[in-house]
């Protein structure tokens, strides 16, 4: 069973209580949200604590622990650089430090 949890800039995050026989049915769920979610704008599928599917251009998170994105959110949060960035912001900067630990994981 799958679960969707929705996550706040600074990592914090809540899961919501159905649970869902597919990734598909999750999705179908997040989208009819709304704005309720509007402090934990970024949702992802999980199961058994472990990230199974991600918005575009966060899948370098599948198979990750939730532990491991709520860290880095939780760290690009504090940069001051970020203050007052939207969520399409935030994202973009996640993605940039998804290509450094990409790389630092290549070189290692």
């Amino acid at each position: 069973m799958y679960q969707l949890i929705c996550m706040s800039f600074d990592g914090e995050y809540v899961t919501e209580r159905p649970k869902f026989e597919s990734i598909d049915d999750a999705w179908e769920y997040s989208n009819n949200l709304g704005s309720k979610w509007y402090f934990y704008p970024f949702h992802f599928i999980i199961k058994n604590l472990t990230i199974k599917d991600t918005p575009d251009g966060l899948q370098y998170f599948i198979n990750k622990r939730i532990k491991t994105i709520k860290r880095i959110f939780n760290q690009l949060s504090k940069k001051p650089e970020l203050e007052g960035y939207d969520s399409e912001q935030f994202i973009e900067a996640v993605f940039n430090e998804i290509l450094v630990l990409s790389v630092i994981e290549h070189k290692q």
